[in-house]
């Protein structure tokens, strides 16, 4: 008897630390229970008060995700902890834009290699121990691409799989030591890999190290510049960033226009492929030297709050609720730099936010041609957030107060989770181990093929039909 009370004693304990996600997450910064729930009532009170989808009624699945979190105040004590007890209500709003930034702290332990989440799975992009450059990870302490992609899903903030992709590869999230513990891929300090490596399946486990995190190169750029193939009729604008619409920014833009008229270039295009957004005066600066006559915006829908006029000035004196503003025809500039031959747009799973909104708007109103991968950004998207810090954790939190609506309200794929390209290409392992640019590869060899079949012609006439 007295070594079954003894058993039944511990059951709830064991119960416990199974479904406590936060036990090993460790963070030099301690935080009481009491500041916990501090920061929590002031992010409910925010996101109550500023995001639109809250407006009118706080949605059953985002009151569930708070309950939760409070429930969950119990097994938290330090700033990472809360990090991870505070996400998952951000992704229950299902908005991108809408997030927990990961708190600073000493260098993270790490699984010592690095990867790149491509379309067409996972690959090791350097080598480690058992792990060859150029193997395909099939699984992650037991669990399969598809499988990842479910449990990433219900945690991070993102508007479609593309993005979270590129959250995951950024953020190193499959080698991050707090992570890995959260999502329980970790075992004794090891994980167990499954690797594909010239048709044969591999399996091993890697040990975490105190080691600086892997950032893989072909991840990340930061260009503003731009490059003229006069062979090929083509002129490409590199841009990385719609950060700010400076007088830098508009200098690359008008002296590309510039060339692009002196040399006599009838295609262009514009490479969204690492832009993250900022903000849509660039989109709208770059379509100011087409030659369109006019398009139409994007229509948004602003919720007001005393809190959110406090951060942000562009709001005259309004009333607290939803205020609308149809973005309607926009008229063309009529620039003398002005571009009259096709426009080509490069998007990726990386193209986010301002960047998918310019790509949206050139598809929308048949401007041109979107070559590349699916946009990591929605063609409609809660956005333009308000970042704020947690008065007891200091953990920041980003918080949309807008809702953009694209141009075409009738499009097909009004409400599809991310920007289609008229012409799919996308990056393989391949592509980048041996240098390859597919999407500017298809480009070329699309206007070499309206070139044969139109001599004496060489802007595309739209539409156009490729066998690829």
């Amino acid at each position: 008897m007295l070594l079954l009370s003894v058993i039944l004693l511990l059951l709830p304990l064991r119960t416990d630390r199974i479904r406590n996600p936060y036990q090993d997450i460790a963070h030099p910064i301690q935080l009481t229970k009491e500041q916990i729930k501090k920061d929590l009532d002031f992010l409910q009170e925010i996101v109550m008060e500023v995001h639109p989808k809250t407006y009118g009624g706080v949605p059953i699945e985002v009151q569930q995700a708070f309950r939760k979190a409070y429930n969950d105040v119990q097994y938290a004590n330090n700033v990472q902890q809360f990090y991870f007890l505070t996400q998952q209500v951000m992704n229950a709003l299902q908005d991108g834009h809408t997030t927990m930034m990961f708190p600073d702290g000493p260098r993270m332990d790490n699984l010592p290699f690095s990867y790149a989440w491509l379309e067409d799975g996972i690959y090791v992009t350097s080598s480690s121990g058992w792990l060859h450059k150029g193997d395909k990870i099939m699984e992650i302490a037991g669990k399969n691409e598809q499988e990842l992609i479910s449990m990433l899903s219900s945690f991070f903030s993102v508007d479609n799989v593309y993005s979270l992709k590129t959250r995951v590869n950024l953020n190193n999230i499959f080698t991050s030591l707090p992570y890995l513990q959260y999502f329980g891929l970790i075992d004794r300090n090891e994980v167990q890999l499954v690797v594909e490596r010239e048709g044969k399946v591999i399996k091993g486990k890697q040990e975490i190290k105190k080691m600086l995190k892997f950032k893989s190169p072909f991840l990340t750029r930061n260009r503003l510049d731009y490059t003229i193939y006069k062979e090929d009729d083509l002129a490409v604008l590199h841009i990385d960033s719609f950060a700010a619409l400076d007088e830098a920014t508009m200098s690359v833009i008008r002296n590309f226009f510039i060339d692009v008229n002196k040399e006599r270039i009838n295609h262009v295009a514009i490479d969204l492929r690492f832009n993250s957004g900022g903000t849509t005066l660039v989109g709208h600066h770059i379509l100011s030297f087409m030659d369109a006559g006019s398009y139409r915006g994007y229509s948004t829908v602003s919720r007001y709050s005393m809190f959110t006029s406090d951060l942000i000035h562009e709001f005259p004196v309004l009333e607290p609720g939803l205020h609308k503003h149809d973005g309607g025809v926009i008229e063309a500039a009529l620039r003398p730099e002005r571009f009259t031959g096709t426009l080509f747009v490069i998007t990726s799973n990386q193209t986010y936010s301002a960047a998918a909104d310019f790509a949206t708007i050139v598809q929308d109103n048949d401007m041109g041609i979107i070559i590349g991968e699916p946009t990591g950004g929605k063609p409609n998207s809660y956005g333009s957030s308000i970042v704020l810090q947690l008065p007891e954790s200091k953990v920041k939190a980003a918080i949309s107060y807008k809702w953009f609506e694209r141009p075409d309200k009738g499009a097909s794929t009004y409400d599809a989770d991310s920007l289609a390209p008229d012409i799919y290409v996308p990056t393989t392992y391949e592509d980048l181990e041996q240098g390859r640019d597919p999407q500017l590869e298809m480009i070329k060899k699309l206007i070499r093929e309206e070139r044969s079949r139109f001599p004496s012609d060489h802007s595309l006439h739209l539409p156009i039909t490729i066998v690829l």
